[in-house]
């Protein structure tokens, strides 16, 4: 007896499933809500630097040569102060717009070069230190959005996900990608954070505002991105993020960003008169010098082409401090006085665009419109633009915004009011810059606000907290390759980011966790695998022992649910091996399996359901009697060995071995392979267990086996027919199985006997061998009628399943010609010895000689020699004739009977046809060409 349970436990566990089995879907919420409530446990502060820069490059051929002037700035870049991780710069970004001409309509109606953004992904990775990485690059026309990461940081960025929204004039006459529009890209750092960074190119012209909010505002609304992956941690609604990526959006947008930092050609002006613009900045203007490189772009106006020749490699401007040192306060003054018109200042203030977004504190001159080419000389053409600071860097930190709100309400309220929940920090030098925190924070952080009067915006919560500090905003006046000025801002950015190995390990407890309750909940099933007394198996093998052609063997699995809950249980089904589309097996052709009663469905959506404390029984039955299969497990292609699959729902599956040992058997072999067995080597079974090889060389016309079988019937049914019996009242026996006498199990036993017999080239009289397999309601002794019977079927059998039969399906229609035509006849034999193997003729002629005797004996005279009783019943088939035919002339009819019945039995056997099924016509013709060569009866 082999007993496995499946599973064991005890106490159960309740999960947001209301069923009694969770499914797997709840089971994996559960996991990821346990990992994410213990985030603390793996979540640590982590600090990177971003350097922002964003250039309006006015589609100037060359432009991109002098990013290795100004993108990269050593020493501001690597300075340790205020670098947490002390790693320099971890992302770099740039923005680009017009790199290519977006005036010319051609340019957004066609097919975007992509050699344009590989110039410029190639010239900015040549101005950044080796080993950063592009994770994005983005164009939409003429803008360009560029991420670079270190390589130290970039194994913890993941959902890279960029995406474009089109605005402007192609939006409008194409209705696809527009001349102006957005650039995104999402990044998640640390498995937690959300930064999203956008670039723009907003509607121009000072009178344009309203165009220019309606473009912000369809970037915002309609840039989307991909969702993050599975393995996103995020932070607590309301608190700054979403937990993971459990929010059921197929995209997120720019909302769901935790750091936002956008940036580009707004185009905002300055609402004053472009003389007072220009007069009041004259004064602070640096003088201008030829350009920083001889290769650079310059326009026939430029002053640089007065430059004297010898005059090369001048030393670089000075910034506005150090040229006018007394007129900073001024010149800062005149930056604020002039920023109050400032049309960007005005939307956010009426809350008409980039609502809750913030900017550094300007310092530095407009950033449009220059001459190309030169320093600081606003622009001479015949349109003259007022200067303006169209290029700008915004910021939002999510939640940050929220907090602000609520500061101003609770100020109309009282701050006593907010002692238990929310304090508020303002910094003395910018009442814009707001420090918010959550009280009773459960793990400890590293403060954020710095010392230093710089923007910072801080977001605090129980996880951690996600800062912002702006280290400069600036702009690159030293530029002159394009009619804009690039500004560039340096941020730090601090927030709970996940370490791995922390996260690997609550990952691990929580999931030993979990598979212990979901198998204490699971159903318990033992399965109890009954043996054979007297026979040893593997424990949980099912073993079927020696396994014969044709022999029923049948064993016991007993399942028992000793859980504390219902157990519903299943077979699952596999795809046929027929290729059947649809069509599924639970077992192999040669094994059935039932539940006891055989009512219950054993696979498919049925099944059986047992409830704590019941007990069913599974019957498993090999009987291996298909041609196909015998042939398989006799070349070996096959074994007795399976394996079922118990399907307990919402529990484990349980594979349920299944073995056995094939004893090899004559039924479906050749005649060429069987002439090739000697005497004395135990049959075909002995013979093969012997390994001889099948090229051993002929020993006999016919197989052993025929001659066995075929000289024990002639044998005994010499003795039977001298008294009066079976084979007097009903015509074709023994051979129709309609006649005989034994039936049901005991007659497939005895069947199985003869077969063992035969297969190991034993007497059929050995009555030990063919009762070896009778159960305990088979008759013992046997009769010899009964023998007689199945030796004949047995005989039958195997003259029908021959490889390639007596008289081969190739040669069916040359038979079917021929007919009773004795000519024809005698030629299909010729061919048959002629063009296959003279043991298939040789068979064929033997076999006609034992029908012809055959024949004679069931055709004998009754031993009483007397003319029969009108008295006789009428279950004889000749029982209607008797009274109206004399005895000579019943004897002659009776004869052709039974020659005509054994006559359709052998040729249905010995004459095969392709395709095997036989119409009336085809059984009539098959009769008429076997009836030539059995005469004179």
């Amino acid at each position: 007896m082999s007993i496995i349970t499946v599973p064991s436990g005890a106490a159960g566990f309740e999960l947001p499933s209301p069923s009694a089995y969770p499914h797997q879907q709840d089971i994996h919420t559960y996991l990821s809500a346990q990992i994410l409530s213990r985030r603390n446990e793996y979540l640590r502060q982590k600090k990177i630097r971003i350097k922002v820069a964003s250039w309006n490059v006015a589609a100037c051929d060359g432009a991109e040569r002098d990013l290795e002037e100004w993108f990269l700035d050593h020493r501001k870049d690597f300075e340790s102060e205020g670098d947490g991780d002390g790693n320099g710069v971890g992302i770099y970004v740039l923005a680009l717009q017009e790199v290519v001409d977006v005036t010319v309509s051609e340019n957004f109606m066609k097919y975007m070069d992509p050699r344009i953004s590989l110039k410029w992904e190639a010239h900015a990775q040549a101005a950044l230190p080796a080993g950063y990485i592009c994770r994005a690059s983005k164009q939409l026309i003429g803008l360009l959005l560029m991420v670079f990461v270190s390589p130290d940081l970039s194994p913890l960025v993941t959902s890279v996900s960029a995406a474009v929204v089109g605005t402007g004039v192609g939006v409008r006459a194409t209705g696809f990608m527009g001349n102006k529009g957005g650039v995104g890209v999402r990044l998640v750092i640390g498995e937690t954070l959300r930064l999203v960074l956008v670039d723009c190119h907003l509607a121009a012209f000072t009178d344009n505002t309203e165009r220019r909010n309606w473009d912000a505002g369809e970037i915002s609304e309609r840039m989307s991105f991909d969702p993050v992956e599975h393995s996103f941690v995020g932070f607590d609604k309301g608190e700054g993020g979403d937990p993971g990526n459990d929010s059921g959006n197929t995209v997120e947008g720019i909302g769901d960003a935790d750091i936002l930092l956008w940036c580009g050609d707004l185009n905002y002006r300055i609402e004053l008169q472009n003389e007072d613009i220009r007069s009041l900045l004259s004064s602070y203007m640096p003088k201008d010098l030829p350009p920083t490189h001889a290769d650079g772009p310059s326009t026939s106006a430029s002053p640089m082409d007065q430059v004297p020749r010898e005059f090369e490699e001048p030393p670089l401007p000075p910034p506005p401090s150090e040229i006018h040192p007394e007129a900073v306060p001024t010149l800062e003054g005149t930056i604020g006085s002039l920023l109050s018109h400032d049309q960007l200042y005005k939307q956010q203030k009426e809350a008409k665009a980039f609502v809750g977004f913030r900017e550094g504190k300007i310092k530095f001159l407009p950033s449009y419109k220059y001459d190309i080419g030169t320093v600081g000389r606003w622009d001479s053409s015949v349109k003259a633009r007022a200067p303006s600071w169209c290029d700008r860097i915004l910021w939002k930190v999510k939640g940050a915004e929220a907090q602000e709100a609520r500061r101003g309400r609770a100020r109309s309220r009282g701050m006593s009011i907010l002692k238990d929940e929310v304090l508020f920090e303002t910094e003395d030098s910018d009442e814009e810059d707001i420090v918010v925190s959550r009280a009773d924070s459960v793990v400890p952080h590293v403060s954020s606000v710095p010392e230093a009067k710089a923007p910072t915006s801080v977001f605090r919560f129980p996880s951690g907290e996600i800062g912002l500090r702006q280290l400069y905003y600036t702009s690159c006046q030293n530029v002159t390759s394009s009619d804009h000025k690039p500004v560039v801002s340096m941020f730090e950015i601090w927030f709970p980011s996940v370490v791995p190995e922390m996260k690997a390990k609550v990952h691990a407890e929580v999931t030993r966790e979990v598979d212990k309750m979901e198998n204490e909940r699971r159903p318990v099933v033992t399965i109890v695998v009954d043996q054979v007394d007297g026979e040893e198996y593997e424990e949980g093998v099912v073993g079927f022992g020696e396994v014969r052609y044709n022999q029923i063997k049948r064993r016991s699995v007993t399942l028992a649910n000793t859980g504390t809950a219902g157990a519903k249980i299943k077979f699952v089904g596999r795809p046929s091996p027929d290729g059947e589309e649809g069509k599924e097996v639970i077992a192999k052709g040669w094994l059935n399996v039932q539940f006891y009663g055989g009512e219950a469905e054993i696979k498919g959506e049925g099944g059986m359901e047992l409830q704590p404390g019941e007990v069913c029984n599974v019957v498993l039955t090999v009987s291996v009697h298909k041609p196909e299969h015998v042939r398989s497990l006799n070349e070996g292609k096959e074994t007795i060995a399976d394996v079922l699959v118990l399907r307990i729902v919402e529990g484990r599956d349980v594979f349920v071995p299944i073995e056995g040992e094939w004893l090899q058997s004559g039924f479906g072999r050749g005649l060429k392979e069987l002439v090739r067995i000697p005497e004395g080597a135990g049959g075909i079974r002995g013979w093969k267990e012997e390994n001889v090889g099948d090229k051993r060389e002929v020993l006999y016309s016919a197989p052993r086996e025929l001659y066995k079988m075929t000289e024990y019937l002639l044998k005994h049914l010499r003795e039977i027919v001298k008294e009066e019996g079976r084979w007097s009242s009903e015509p074709g026996w023994p051979f129709l199985d309609g006649t005989w006498a034994v039936g049901g199990g005991k007659r497939e036993n005895l069947a199985v006997g003869v077969w063992e017999c035969v297969d190991k080239d034993l007497e059929l009289d050995d009555d030990a061998t063919l009762t070896f397999s009778f159960g305990e309601d088979d008759e013992k002794p046997l009769e010899v009628m009964e023998v007689v019977e199945a030796v004949a079927g047995v005989l039958l059998q195997w003259l029908r399943n021959l490889r390639e039969g007596v008289v081969p399906q190739d040669i069916w229609p040359d038979v079917y010609k021929a007919g009773a035509d004795k000519k024809l006849a005698e030629q299909v034999l010729d061919k048959l010895f002629t063009s296959l193997s003279p043991v298939h003729a040789n068979v064929f002629v033997y076999l006609t000689g034992f029908i012809m005797e055959i024949i004679s004996l069931l055709s004998s005279p009754l031993p009483s020699q007397s003319p029969p009783k009108d008295t006789d019943g009428i279950t004889s088939p000749l029982s209607p004739i008797k009274g109206v035919l004399p005895f000579g002339r019943l004897r002659a009819a009776r004869g052709a009977i039974v020659k005509h019945t054994t006559l359709e039995v052998f040729a249905e056997a010995i004459i095969q046809k392709k395709g095997g099924n036989k119409t009336a016509e085809d059984r009539r013709k098959a009769v008429a060409f076997l009836e030539v060569f059995v005469s004179d009866i």
